[in-house]
């Protein structure tokens, strides 16, 4: 999933600096915590917008809002909030990046396919995004109250980093290929596409980076 938005919606304010908060405590970047899920559901999906949808295998807004948060909060699963990073501002959770191993995303994926309920309508299928021997930025997502202060690119770099320290030699992320704007900003960091998929009826650049 992904988004400047990079899934659906991406918001691209990777390129500006992130800015201290002068109404308290500086900026953190922080490991997500169970309790930061009504925060961080909303961000997830104004980043993924469909890919929502076909990850809670509902079409019904409140209900797959609802079986996304009972996924982050539990351990196992692409979006748990294991694998999410948050920039916590002003007490707020301003943005978020969801990261994974691309060789674990079958795993992860098994037990949203596996839940109880879940539609089996063919536009809900699980597409595979990322492959292994890739860290995976599966998600970028900054509040609009917080665009324009460099917090989408600290996230990047953040995200980067826990590629490096987890001995990983490239990242990836998917990107709109009609969200111009998002792949030159990933063109510039060193992004390259290598591959084109298609998820929810959209079109999406894969594109990888060298971080060794």
């Amino acid at each position: 999933m992904n988004h400047s938005k990079m899934k659906s919606g991406m918001q691209a304010d990777v390129n500006s600096r992130l800015q201290p908060d002068h109404q308290g405590a500086p900026p953190q970047i922080r490991p997500a915590r169970i309790e930061d899920a009504d925060q961080v559901i909303p961000l997830l999906y104004q980043a993924i917008g469909d890919i929502a949808y076909a990850l809670a295998g509902e079409a019904n807004h409140d209900k797959a809002m609802e079986i996304l948060k009972q996924f982050y909060m539990q351990a196992g699963n692409r979006i748990s909030y294991r694998h999410v990073t948050v920039m916590e501002q002003d007490g707020l959770i301003a943005g978020i990046l969801v990261a994974y191993d691309g060789g674990e995303a079958d795993r992860l994926d098994q037990p949203i396919l596996d839940r109880a309920g879940r539609s089996q309508d063919e536009k809900y299928v699980l597409v595979k995004e990322t492959r292994p021997g890739e860290y995976y930025l599966d998600t970028l997502s900054v509040s609009e109250a917080y665009q324009g202060q460099g917090i989408g690119r600290a996230l990047m770099a953040a995200f980067e980093e826990q590629g490096r320290d987890l001995g990983h030699l490239q990242v990836s992320l998917i990107v709109e290929r009609d969200n111009g704007r998002a792949l030159m900003l990933y063109e510039r960091q060193g992004y390259v596409k290598d591959d084109v998929i298609v998820i929810a009826g959209h079109e999406y650049n894969h594109m990888v980076k060298p971080i060794q």
